[in-house]
């Protein structure tokens, strides 16, 4: 086999100028294509990781405010629990005090109830004795009625130890009813008879006695009448009305 130098020759010219075709028309605009993708790619990738950062940002922002929001949300519960507890608190207060100032208000208005009761049964009690007294008094005589009070008062007058001063001193008997002038001179001869020496007596009626005599002088005072006993009955009667109301009430 013979080898043309000739043709060799063209033949390696002709692939020069056609690797210098390729590369000028052909590899260099490939090249600058592929550049361009690749700078293409490289632009989407930096700006997907831009985009995934910031997705990550916004991801951790809504994370934060979810957060945020939950501890709002607790700071809101215990904020609302602290205010029932307290609204509670005050509401049985008042609960409290409501049925205090009624139990009080029961208390006064029972109290009330006894006393008007209390005096009701007195006034009662009074007219009763008022009514039996009136009735006593239509069958006794006033004379005898009047002797048998001044008899009692010297009796009583006896038992004072400082009695001697009142002979020499200005006394007062006042009778339910007028002491005629043998009423009056019996009345001094009884005192006379404890005092040792006529008294010096000024007579005086007072109807509210009802009946009886009382003695007013220096340093005394004693009663001898129907008055003074319905006085002492009364308040013995308050007394008796008042411990008997004071219990407690079951």
């Amino acid at each position: 086999m013979r080898i043309d130098l000739w043709t060799l020759a063209l033949q390696t010219v002709n692939v020069l100028v056609l690797v210098w075709l390729l590369a000028r028309f052909l590899f260099r605009p490939v090249a600058s294509v592929i550049a361009a993708r690749r700078e293409a790619a490289d632009k989407l990738l930096a700006d997907a990781e831009t985009q995934r950062r910031q997705a990550a940002d916004a991801a951790a922002d809504v994370a934060h405010q979810r957060d945020g929001l939950a501890a709002e949300g607790q700071r809101i519960l215990a904020d609302a629990r602290i205010a029932a507890e307290a609204e509670r608190t005050t509401l049985l207060q008042r609960a409290t005090d409501a049925a205090a100032q009624f139990q009080a208000e029961a208390q006064k208005a029972m109290s009330r109830d006894r006393q008007t009761m209390r005096e009701a049964l007195e006034r009662e009690a009074t007219d009763l004795a008022l009514t039996i007294a009136a009735r006593l008094l239509q069958r006794v005589p006033p004379r005898e009625l009047n002797r048998a009070f001044v008899e009692t008062l010297a009796e009583a007058l006896a038992t004072q130890p400082a009695r001697a001063p009142l002979a020499t001193a200005n006394l007062e008997l006042r009778s339910a009813v007028p002491l005629d002038g043998t009423a009056q001179a019996d009345a001094r001869t009884v005192l006379a008879r404890v005092l040792g020496a006529p008294p010096r007596i000024t007579f005086r009626t007072d109807p509210t006695l009802l009946a009886g005599v009382e003695l007013t002088g220096p340093s005394v005072l004693i009663r001898n009448s129907w008055r003074a006993d319905l006085d002492r009955i009364a308040h013995a009667l308050h007394e008796t009305t008042t411990n008997v109301i004071s219990q407690p009430v079951a």
